[in-house]
């Protein structure tokens, strides 16, 4: 059987390890950057990804590439700045850009995999949020990757998407390091955090792929996320013992925004059978101390 061709476009660490997940014997990655020597200066697995130049906020490249076939399209888009112009260019040009390369195509490909972010969710306090919960963002960030989703999700192709929580696992210990220099949130009033560990927020694209495969029915939209949201002062209180610090050691309250204090449900992502590799902070960040 034919190998199928997978094209990530913003194709970063999250897409490398999804290469590196998926059965060589079965596909064929290819990776999409605008500058594709900084995966290969960073070492960035040419022997798994077939990487390529190209900008997604130009429908010619995505022509360009995909005129070579494609069978899964994903997009693992990062803006360049933290500004409203980087978020318009990352995510809504490129889902505007993709829809229209899609539709011109004689043959589309099974699915399109549009990665997200809860960033949408800019409800605060105590509430659970799922799939069904009206997205209501509070930031120019929150706008730009629901406008984003909404254009993906009228793609001619099956269209997938998942709003991934905050995302840790090696490479990823900005926590890590403000608990180091004593930083925490403040106890009270409890601002809860929701995280995945990297290799479950890749795992779990995998199995929507093989899934398909197998004619498992998708949803349109999955949260990512593990199955305990938690305080952060908790969190990081957590942490702070298991790097063998005292509790005196978080001595520095840092204000973080309210509107990160939400509690997201994974159930949907769970009943599609995917099995948690790290279903809490406390297998997750274990590990990833254990091999710090």
């Amino acid at each position: 059987m034919a190998k199928e061709k997978v094209w990530i476009f913003g194709c970063g660490d999250l897409g490398t390890r999804l290469a590196l997940k998926l059965d060589r014997k079965a596909y064929d990655v290819f990776g999409v950057r605008r500058n594709p020597l900084q995966a290969l200066a960073r070492k960035r697995r040419a022997d798994v990804v077939n990487w390529r130049r190209g900008d997604a906020t130009k429908t010619e490249d995505i022509h360009r590439h995909l005129s070579q076939g494609a069978d899964i399209v994903i997009a693992t888009f990062t803006p360049g700045a933290s500004t409203p112009q980087a978020y318009q260019r990352a995510y809504v040009e490129t889902a505007t850009c993709l829809r229209q390369s899609l539709a011109d195509m004689e043959k589309p490909p099974r699915l399109l995999l549009w990665v997200s972010s809860t960033r949408v969710y800019g409800q605060s306090g105590d509430q659970w949020l799922d799939e069904r919960s009206q997205p209501m963002p509070s930031s120019f960030q929150g706008d730009a990757l629901l406008a984003a989703e909404k254009i993906a999700q009228q793609s001619v192709t099956e269209t997938c998407v998942v709003r991934f929580a905050g995302i840790y696992g090696p490479g990823r210990d900005r926590l890590l390091s403000q608990v180091r220099a004593g930083r925490c949130a403040p106890p009270s009033p409890p601002q809860f955090s929701n995280r995945i560990h990297v290799d479950d927020a890749v795992g779990f694209l995998a199995h929507l792929i093989e899934g398909q495969k197998k004619d498992m029915s998708l949803e349109k939209l999955y949260i990512g996320a593990d199955c305990t949201p938690v305080p952060m002062y908790e969190l990081q209180s957590w942490l702070a013992k298991s790097m063998g610090y005292t509790s005196a050691h978080l001595r520095e309250e840092v204000a973080t925004s309210e509107r990160r204090s939400k509690k997201l449900s994974n159930k949907r992502m769970l009943d599609s059978g995917y099995d948690m590799l790290y279903p809490d902070y406390r297998a997750g960040y274990r590990t990833l101390l254990e091999n710090d």
